[in-house]
């Protein structure tokens, strides 16, 4: 249940005569509502409703913690409510600089007392909390710029390994062996093809069994990407990803550099860092995918494919990991070398969240 609303929080607090001293206060406020439930009870918040024709601002959102969601603990709003439960969520920190004071007040009360002031705070609120926003997020996150270059570069011989052993699997495939094995993987499985019976019914009435080739599953293929006719251009792609993030480091002059950006640039900036990260951990996945049909257990299942009286292709699959080999029969293998940098294993890159999945909580 709501406490009693004494008398002395009607009391104007007047100290707050520009808006750096307001928004100096804003962390302040919303450690205080979290830990208290009570916005109304900030040692300088101001109940009093506010004076006819009072301009607003607009300096933070809040939403009251689990224990006073329950509308008996609502908190009250001096726009409306000044002495009874009113709102729960999306609160608003308000900053009236014609009285000097600031109030906690709900969502929209006070377009009960001056629509048009609401929306237009509401408009350079909402602008203005974008930027901040995006501001906080850069200043955040962009030190995981250079441990992210890092774990790259480090990936770098192991990427182009890859991409070289696959490039020549597709030239032996392709150009010599002449075998389009992608038609048949290129969905993660392997399938034969084997004599089946069932019953049928003749036109006459009469059952009889009849036989026929049935298509099934011999194995799961994860390893499938490794046979994939397009190039992987796994190096390049990184490079590529290396360069644009190379353009967010900034040095000791991060602060300066990010709030001298124009709105776009830095919302371009948000984009590229969590963007960037984003895109070499799909490339190492993309990699993995492609070495996956090199190891022990993807071997041993092509190897079983292929010797399969049903399999749609007549190969040979052999290898460990230092060779590859594939041919069209066991007297005739084409051996692929496997550098020691295609096994190596990718560092861990810096997690991060898109600037609309951030909280800066």
């Amino acid at each position: 249940m709501l406490a009693l609303i004494l008398d002395e929080l009607f009391d104007p607090k007047p100290y707050y005569h520009n808006r750096a001293a307001a928004e100096a206060v804003v962390r302040d406020i919303k450690d205080h509502i979290k830990k208290t439930g009570e916005p109304h009870t900030w040692r300088h918040h101001t109940h009093s409703k506010p004076v006819t024709g009072s301009r607003i601002v607009y300096l933070g959102t809040y939403d009251l913690p689990p224990s006073h969601r329950a509308p008996d603990r609502h908190a009250p709003c001096p726009c409306c409510s000044p002495r009874a439960p009113k709102y729960s969520q999306n609160g608003k920190i308000a900053w009236f600089p014609d009285e000097h004071v600031i109030r906690m007040i709900g969502p929209d009360c006070f377009a009960t007392l001056n629509p048009e002031g609401h929306w237009e705070a509401m408009e350079q609120f909402t602008r203005e909390e974008a930027e901040r926003r995006t501001i906080a997020y850069l200043l955040t996150n962009l030190h995981l710029n250079r441990p992210a270059r890092e774990v790259i570069a480090a990936a770098l011989p192991t990427l182009e390994a890859i991409d070289e052993v696959h490039g020549v699997l597709q030239q032996r495939l392709t150009g010599i062996i002449r075998v389009d094995l992608w038609r048949h993987v290129g969905r993660g499985s392997l399938h034969v093809t084997e004599m089946s019976r069932r019953m049928r019914r003749t036109r006459a009435g009469a059952e009889e069994v009849e036989s026929f080739l049935d298509v099934r599953k011999l194995f799961e293929f994860p390893g499938y990407r490794m046979f994939s006719p397009k190039a992987s251009r796994l190096a390049g792609r990184i490079k590529g990803t290396a360069k644009r993030l190379s353009l967010l480091d900034f040095g000791d002059e991060t602060q300066e550099r990010v709030r001298s950006m124009t709105r776009e640039d830095q919302a371009k900036a948000a984009r590229m860092l969590s963007q960037g990260i984003s895109a070499a951990a799909n490339i190492f996945e993309d990699a993995d995918a492609i070495r996956r049909g090199f190891g022990p257990m993807s071997i041993a299942n092509l190897k079983g494919w292929t010797k399969h009286q049903g399999c749609p292709v007549r190969l040979a699959i052999a290898g460990d990991e230092r060779n590859f080999y594939i041919g069209p029969d066991e007297h005739h293998p084409l051996r692929i070398e496997i550098p020691p940098a295609f096994w190596r294993r990718f560092g861990e890159l810096p997690k991060i969240l898109t600037l609309t999945n951030w909280s800066e909580d």
